[in-house]
């Protein structure tokens, strides 16, 4: 069965009938890589055929294109920002000093 779900998922990401799944795909595959995005595509393609199922309702996108709203736990602040930016390495200075 995976590799037909693989072979219909590589056919969704190249679709512009369902721009969810190309969405996903690319947005997982610019840092996990094309297998990863692939499978993902696939858990969801097994998801939403579960949903169709279990509901006998038809496929319906909207669940998939409709934007999360920001979570409020990661609002960082000024000192908080420059703080995670010089544990990864930044180096921050002052823009006046720069300049002068």
């Amino acid at each position: 069965m995976k590799p037909l779900l693989v072979q219909v998922a590589n056919a969704l990401t190249k679709s512009k009938k369902h721009p969810e799944f190309k969405e996903r795909y690319h947005r997982i595959k610019s840092h996990r890589g094309h297998k990863k995005a692939v499978i993902a595509v696939c858990k969801m393609l097994l998801t939403a055929i579960w949903n169709m199922l279990s509901k006998l309702e038809p496929y319906n996108p909207a669940g998939f294109l409709e934007h999360r709203p920001i979570n409020g736990k990661k609002v960082l602040t000024k000192a908080q920002a420059l703080e995670l930016l010089r544990l990864r390495g930044y180096i921050i200075t002052d823009d006046m000093a720069a300049t002068a």
